[in-house]
């Protein structure tokens, strides 16, 4: 009896002795601080001169907000930023070292679109990096803050900007094989545009019917252009240009300050003589040369031959029967007087990402600019398929030869009647993507023979 009294206050002992341990360990796990991921405290991100506005979204009160990021033992942080209308893209706004107290602060210059997510990703001495949770942030200026002074919902607005634009226009499957043209009709103001950035092309529409098609240049792997539906709310001309708080502007601007007010006409500037903003700090404007036509360029914007973007903003003017003359037009190319005009209600813009399109009885496969994955066996079928084509009698092998001839400089093109003859690779055709890419290709041989050297690609 003695011994089993004995052997009971033993466990008694040990598992008072353990609940006594625990509770030590607990007690100094909470002094500790917050909890812990991995061997760095969870950094988090805070956001100053901002008032509160529907749902999540801060916003700011003024111009410049101050950012501060709590990373204990973090050497560095990158401020990031996502649009609001971009999915599956985002950019470093700015690198920030730890001050002396180990915190982060940083001051953050808002463009009059801003609107997205914003956070930090910090990194250790370790090399692990970790991400704080994003903030919803937009400028007093943007189309959140207005819509939400107008009493809209924000979070629809942004979810109606966000739809996803994924077929051209000009589709067989839309236009039933046959696109109508036409000139331009002064004061009948049903006009709309598309953009299908795989074709480097823009198409201004006008009651239902194709005014004009233009060559463009888009945005780059790193910074491509958001796919979706945008608004064109105003046209202007000899516009200033006010760099971004962002590390691509050192990145390819190197002689201009974050804020700068760069005016019309100023050699730094890169907008040229017109701007048409697409929202959230996306712009269509004019290229810096003919190079830039037909090839990834631009930091998510659009880019036009001069000659196009004025004759689309006088189109837009004419068509909307806008109260801005002529010679005002002229005066402003002229000068760097600037000069803007509003637009209401809004002109949609649908940008499109269609690497596979049958328009007018032809099979059109672009190349997949942005490497999304669209040019695929499965989506040749489905496009085929969609205008009646049995596709079961065509192999996949022959499919997948009529997408690889697709290239950066050249589309593939091919009578949809050859495809379901079976002749789709002797009668089809690689052709330039746009008149530049006929000079991309022929330049370096015309280089080579005059000067005896390889010409640059």
């Amino acid at each position: 009896m003695s011994r089993m009294m004995t052997r009971i206050s033993a466990v008694l002992m040990t598992t008072i002795l353990g609940a006594l341990m625990c509770a030590c360990s607990t007690a100094s796990q909470n002094t500790a601080g917050p909890q812990t991921t991995g061997t760095a405290v969870q950094p988090t991100i805070e956001v100053t001169s901002v008032r509160q506005g529907e749902g999540s979204w801060k916003i700011a009160t003024a111009d410049t907000v101050t950012l501060t990021i709590n990373a204990p033992g973090a050497k560095s942080a990158k401020v990031l930023y996502r649009p609001i209308v971009a999915t599956d893209r985002h950019i470093v706004l700015k690198t920030v070292g730890a001050s002396a107290n180990g915190g982060f602060s940083s001051a953050l210059k808002l463009v009059p679109d801003f609107a997205g997510d914003v956070w930090a990703e910090v990194s250790y001495p370790d090399g692990t990096t970790k991400e704080t949770q994003a903030l919803e942030l937009a400028s007093p200026r943007s189309d959140v803050a207005e819509s939400e002074q107008a009493g809209g919902n924000a979070a629809a607005a942004a979810a109606n900007a966000n739809a996803s634009a994924e077929e051209s226009a000009r589709s067989d499957k839309f236009t039933g094989g046959k696109i109508e043209r036409a000139s331009l009709q002064p004061g009948q103001g049903d006009i709309k545009i598309t953009v299908n950035v795989p074709a480097f092309r823009m198409t201004l529409w006008q009651n239902g019917k194709e005014v004009k098609t233009y060559e463009i240049g888009v945005g780059m792997k790193k910074y491509p252009i958001v796919i979706g539906q945008r608004r064109i709310t105003q046209v202007i001309w000899n516009p200033e240009w006010v760099p971004p708080d962002s590390e691509w502007v050192n990145e390819s601007h190197s002689n201009v300050e974050p804020g700068e007010h760069v005016n019309p006409g100023d050699p730094r500037n890169p907008l040229g003589k017109i701007k048409i903003p697409l929202g959230d700090g996306f712009l269509m404007h004019e290229a810096g040369g003919s190079s830039d036509i037909g090839h990834l360029v631009s930091h998510g914007c659009i880019r036009m031959l001069k000659s196009d973007i004025l004759d689309l903003a006088t189109g837009i003017v004419d068509a909307r029967a806008l109260a801005i003359g002529k010679e005002q037009i002229n005066r402003a190319m002229r000068t760097t007087d600037r000069l803007a005009a509003g637009i209401k209600p809004p002109i949609m813009i649908d940008i499109n990402y269609d690497t596979i399109v049958v328009e007018g009885g032809v099979l059109h496969i672009y190349p997949d600019i942005y490497d999304r994955g669209t040019s695929t066996v499965e989506n040749l079928r489905a496009e085929l398929h969609g205008i009646g084509v049995d596709s079961t009698k065509l192999d996949d092998q022959t499919l997948r030869e009529m997408l690889t001839r697709a290239n950066p400089n050249e589309e593939f093109a091919v009578n949809v009647a050859d495809i379901e003859s079976g002749k789709a690779m002797a009668s089809g055709a690689n052709r330039p993507l746009t008149s530049q890419s006929v000079v991309a290709r022929k330049q370096p041989a015309s280089r080579k023979a005059r000067r005896g050297a390889p010409g640059k690609r």
